[in-house]
């Protein structure tokens, strides 16, 4: 990319909105027809297309939902952190009959999703201002997805990554139910991170979305492992079914 290309792709970014909110800046940026949640810095925590809203625009959002192919037919799922609502959007659209809760701590990331992200308004589809470390003990409903994608500045924090908050989420899971989870690799700790996974777990298994930075990791009490013939037969009828790509992304995951 030359200079001249560089500038006025830096140009093309424009700032809509930012706030703070319990010491976490949270921006919306817009480049083109595209729209990002930032949280003070260049990482971008959510991508949102104008001319497509359905389409999980960043890898590690469809590798997210690559765990559907251990639960191809979800009736409810859990979701801790918001961002711009890219997968309950998009699960949203894809399962009618799914119900679907989301959990976020912080009132700014609400906000800036419903007013920049167009997420949906549904009864299928409630949110909860509530920080999870404290609310998930108290849920009484059981899941047969749960999503943690919880995200500070630079990765998740501690607290909903250590083995108590692990357990927790364990009870908030149908018995044939599955965690999938956003681990960010460049910090340092996510070896410290998946091995807290495996011990709390019967089932682990992991998906590199790309090159650096974002581990998916997949996880179940269920004790029988799914042939690896059988997930990719079910890879291909939700790719049939989704218009999504689940049959190459199959060949990431890895068995732990």
């Amino acid at each position: 990319m030359s200079l001249l290309d560089f500038l006025h792709r830096r140009k093309a970014e424009n700032l809509l909105w930012e706030t703070e909110d319990s010491g976490l800046k949270v921006e919306v940026w817009e480049k083109h027809d595209r729209r990002e949640m930032r949280f003070g810095n260049h990482i971008m925590q959510s991508v949102f297309s104008r001319n497509n809203p359905y389409h999980l625009v960043l890898p590690y959002s469809r590798f997210m939902v690559l765990g559907l192919i251990f639960c191809p037919d979800p009736k409810s799922a859990l979701h801790l952190g918001l961002g711009g609502g890219s997968i309950p959007r998009w699960l949203h659209f894809h399962f009618p009959e799914l119900q679907q809760k989301v959990i976020e701590k912080n009132a700014s990331v609400i906000e800036a999703a419903n007013r920049f992200f167009d997420f949906p308004v549904d009864k299928r589809l409630c949110v909860i201002h509530e920080d999870a470390e404290k609310i998930i003990p108290k849920l009484e409903s059981k899941f047969d997805l749960i999503f943690l994608d919880a995200f500070g500045e630079y990765g998740a924090p501690e607290e909903v990554t250590n083995v108590n908050f692990l357990k927790k989420i364990n009870y908030c899971l149908n018995p044939s139910g599955w965690l999938v989870g956003n681990l960010w690799t460049v910090t340092g700790d996510f070896i410290k991170f998946r091995r807290q996974w495996r011990t709390t777990f019967k089932q682990l298994y992991q998906a590199r979305a790309n090159a650096k930075g974002n581990i998916i990791l997949y996880a179940s009490q269920n004790s029988k492992v799914s042939e690896m013939k059988s997930l990719k037969y079910i890879s291909k009828k939700l790719q049939k079914h989704h218009q999504l790509d689940f049959y190459k992304m199959i060949r990431k995951l890895e068995f732990e």
